[in-house]
């Protein structure tokens, strides 16, 4: 009778540790969010994953993988230990305000970002996210940059798409202002931005947010993708690339993509910074 007993309670013990193990298996999977769902493209490989355990800061480039890295040179970077995001801060106040850059090669491509904009706490502070496609052989300046800019003086508020080209001395040969949408954001909070681009098609998307633009200039090569942050606190926590194919859906999903978005046309863009 005793050892009857002990079967069936040893019987219990592994099918509870069985349920636990699966249980903790898959709450391991489900700690890693699956990707935003595309409408312009689709995905293909993913060219760069990064989930913020490598190193980063200062003039040295490291490696992600075999063809990508990243160089987080301007402002000062710190990881958070609490949530392993890592962290952006522009303590000198002078010089150029946080950058992070991406060394990955695609023509077509999606991008998503997931960060959040910290707490303004002094007068001097601002909200600012850049997501920027270069490739400098061909253009200096950027091929595109998308915006979601809530009060950084750079370029005006909003949600944005620009296109800026120049001189190897900085001075402006065309700059395009290709959308411009409203932005309503809440600091602290998780943003997951994705930007889509195929041939001469990108589309912007960040939780309600949605800008769009077409121009030639976006067809060819890219080969750095950077992120641009405000002067306070700002924490990235993933950064993933893929390479990207034509949606066969997008030309009966687009009228109902765009639907929300305020028209706009690509103008020349002549903004003017506030006086100091």
């Amino acid at each position: 009778m005793t050892r009857i007993l002990f079967d069936r309670l040893f019987a219990t013990a592994l099918i509870t540790t069985a349920l636990l193990a699966t249980a903790m298996s898959s709450h391991i999977v489900a700690a890693e969010p699956s990707a935003v769902e595309t409408i312009l493209a689709t995905r293909g490989q993913l060219l760069l994953h990064d989930d913020g355990t490598i190193v980063r800061g200062g003039p040295k480039t490291f490696a992600l993988g075999k063809d990508t890295s990243v160089r987080a040179s301007a402002g000062k970077w710190k990881k958070n230990p609490d949530n392993g995001a890592w962290r952006s801060t522009w303590p000198t106040k002078r010089g150029h305000i946080p950058v992070a850059s991406y060394h990955v090669a695609a023509k077509d491509l999606i991008v998503e970002v997931t960060f959040r904009y910290g707490e303004m706490t002094e007068p001097w502070h601002s909200h600012c996210f850049r997501l920027a496609l270069d490739n400098r052989e061909r253009l200096t300046g950027h091929i595109l940059s998308a915006w979601a800019n809530p009060n950084h003086d750079f370029i005006e508020s909003g949600f944005l798409l620009q296109h800026i080209h120049k001189t190897p001395e900085k001075e402006i040969i065309k700059d395009l202002l290709l959308d411009r949408q409203p932005l309503a954001i809440k600091a602290l909070e998780w943003q997951t931005a994705v930007l889509e681009v195929v041939g001469d098609e990108t589309l912007f998307r960040m939780g309600p947010h949605v800008a769009y633009a077409k121009f030639d200039e976006l067809k060819g090569q890219k080969t750095k993708v950077s992120l641009t942050l405000g002067k306070t606190w700002h924490e990235v926590k993933r950064v993933r690339v893929w390479e990207a194919t034509a949606n066969p859906k997008w030309s009966v999903n687009k009228e109902k993509t765009l639907s929300t978005r305020r028209q706009f046309s690509a103008m020349p863009h002549q903004y003017q910074a506030p006086a100091k």
